[in-house]
């Protein structure tokens, strides 16, 4: 009796040990198995540089000077919170002589989708140049630098993560005979803000 009633208590010891580990268990490979932007306002930063534009669908807005931009795509590549390419197809309606104006666009980054809101202005980018001549190079409190489209808005994640942030960027861009963007020599795009569960 004295030996059944051992080994009852140390089963129930046991039982109870495993329990306490299968829990334990269940609670680490539920933390690692969760997406990093589960909990609440988690930040994040993403930071990119555009690789192409395509052509789009542009047209004048009459006789304006400007321009309605459809459906034009570039692409580029991210690194930090969201890796590898994205697309971004945007909307906009700018006038000829300085591609500044409100810019709509859509953002696809593997499992990432996004809405964009942005504004484009001309003025010195981070890149350094020698003589400043006023129109390829601009003298500036800070130094000389090289002028571009400079990005500034609001990004919402739609699918694949639900957040919000900022956008800034940058872009260098090559004009043709008629001062339309038919390439791009350098760029920065980043991306921060938070997560929401």
């Amino acid at each position: 009796m004295y030996g059944a009633g051992i080994g009852y208590s140390g089963s129930s010891r046991l039982t109870r040990a495993a329990s306490l580990l299968f829990g334990t268990i269940v609670a680490v490979l539920e933390c690692v198995s969760s997406p990093a932007f589960a909990g609440p306002h988690v930040p994040f930063s993403v930071s990119g540089t555009i690789l192409t534009i395509d052509t789009g669908d542009v047209k004048p807005a009459g006789q304006s000077g400007r321009f309605i931009v459809r459906d034009r795509q570039i692409t580029g590549a991210f690194t930090g919170s969201i890796g590898g390419p994205f697309v971004i197809t945007y909307d906009s309606n700018v006038p000829i002589t300085t591609q500044a104006g409100r810019i709509h666009a859509r953002l696809i980054a593997g499992v990432y989708e996004g809405n964009m809101t942005l504004a484009s202005s001309t003025g010195a980018t981070p890149v350094e140049c020698e003589t400043p001549d006023g129109a390829t190079c601009i003298a500036t409190p800070g130094g000389n630098f090289v002028p571009g489209l400079l990005l500034n808005g609001r990004m919402n994640f739609l699918s694949g993560a639900k957040g919000q942030g900022s956008v800034t960027g940058w872009l260098i861009p090559i004009f043709d005979i008629e001062g339309h963007i038919i390439g791009i020599v350098a760029s920065q795009l980043t991306i921060s803000g938070q997560w929401m569960q």
